[in-house]
């Protein structure tokens, strides 16, 4: 009986030790989870909190000391190409493609000296201004070409590979020439009596929308048209839909999003035509100083507004807007933006010998500090290039 008494005791106390761990265990994951939410806010709503743990607890403060680099000839004729996952460089018509760690991993032969590209998802489309050439290639591979009768303007790629390009010096003002992803074309538009400024086929492959100006009368007159392709295809290219911007704004380019959204950049407003009804987006004339914006990333416009906080100083605020939703989000950055670039849902501002990716959750990707002037910004998937004079610094995103 005495030895019954003492296992029980001694199941009892053990019971007590895996309770009292338990115990410790549950309170030290809700210490955890306090300690995450109060460093949360404090990251969130202190900016120097926010500096230190992104400099020393996140890491993504880098500097040009230990990055890959592609050093190239800044004598040739260089053009830098970001596609994919790859920082191009396109010279003596050769297009070389390097990998984040600055290796040339492919190279794809085309006759085009001086470019006009496009890129969406797993294709890249370009052209030449001089030869007229056109070449939709995927990987490392050309899908096919053509030789255009005209000059190449504008030229677009939807993610099925579905292309439009715009051609001038016709007997036409602009002509509209689409092609599927095998290089059949479909139709051709014909425009007389205004010029095109950018066309672009939806994601469905249904429509293609153009954006015109119209500038034989006194007034600049924007219009942006809606063709059906079926129709079209079938000889028909009468537009479906017509918006005419109001008058004296001047409509800059278009980029179909989701859902045949189509975001309309002027030079003094964002617009969206979605389901043919036009809705705001951003004012690019409101009583601040907006020094840059954009329709180039997915799903989001942009723009950046300078905000003065002393006499010589002055910082960049950075207006996200999801066009969705119409939900902003913003980011403040200390100094004055020289130039900026975006791609798919990263936005770069260059401050002259800094630069800060910022994501359209408006959080810090990277920053990127330099000992020289940062020339120019190429971004592609996870991955930028910082342009100088004869060499191309990767930041890996």
């Amino acid at each position: 009986m005495k030895k019954i008494i003492e296992f029980k005791s001694n199941s009892s106390k053990e019971k007590n030790k895996i309770s009292k761990k338990k115990l410790a265990i549950i309170i030290s994951i809700m210490v955890l989870i306090i300690i995450i939410i109060i460093t949360s806010i404090i990251y969130c709503n202190n900016k120097n909190f926010q500096n230190f743990m992104d400099r020393y607890i996140f890491l993504k403060n880098i500097t040009d000391e230990n990055i890959p680099v592609i050093e190239f000839d800044y004598d040739s004729n260089t053009n830098v190409i970001p596609y994919g996952r790859y920082i191009c460089i396109l010279a003596e018509n050769n297009l070389s493609m390097y990998n984040s760690n600055g290796k040339k991993e492919q190279e794809v032969k085309v006759e085009i000296s001086d470019p006009i590209y496009n890129v969406n998802a797993r294709y890249l489309v370009i052209g030449g201004k001089e030869n007229k050439k056109l070449y939709l290639i995927s990987g490392s591979n050309i899908l096919w070409e053509k030789e255009l009768d005209g000059d190449i303007t504008k030229i677009n790629v939807n993610k099925n590979g579905y292309v439009s390009a715009i051609i001038s010096g016709t007997s036409y003002k602009s002509v509209i020439v689409t092609y599927d992803d095998k290089g059949n074309e479909l139709f051709k538009s014909y425009l007389s009596a205004t010029t095109a400024v950018d066309a672009c086929i939806s994601q469905d492959n249904n429509y293609l929308a153009y954006a015109e100006i119209n500038t034989s009368g006194t007034i600049v007159q924007s219009n942006i048209k809606i063709i059906s392709m079926k129709e079209a295809t079938e000889k028909n290219t009468e537009p479906v839909f017509t918006y005419n911007a109001p008058q004296n704004s001047l409509i800059l380019r278009i980029k179909y999003q989701e859902k045949n959204r189509l975001v309309c950049m002027y030079d003094d407003k964002i617009n969206m035509i979605d389901s043919n009804v036009d809705v705001d987006l951003i004012d690019l004339q409101e009583d601040k100083k907006i020094t840059f914006a954009d329709n180039e990333l997915t799903n989001f416009v942009y723009r950046t507004v300078e905000q003065s906080t002393g006499l010589f100083s002055a910082d960049t605020l950075l207006e996200m807007i999801n066009i969705t939703n119409q939900k902003e989000s913003t980011y403040t950055i200390e100094g004055v933006a020289k130039s900026v670039a975006s791609y798919d849902n990263i936005i770069a501002v260059n401050l002259g010998s800094e630069v800060d990716f910022i994501n359209t959750s408006g959080w810090l990707v990277k920053r990127y500090t330099s000992r020289q002037e940062v020339r120019n910004i190429v971004i592609c998937d996870k991955l930028a290039g910082i342009i100088y004079r004869d060499k191309i610094e990767l930041v890996n995103l």
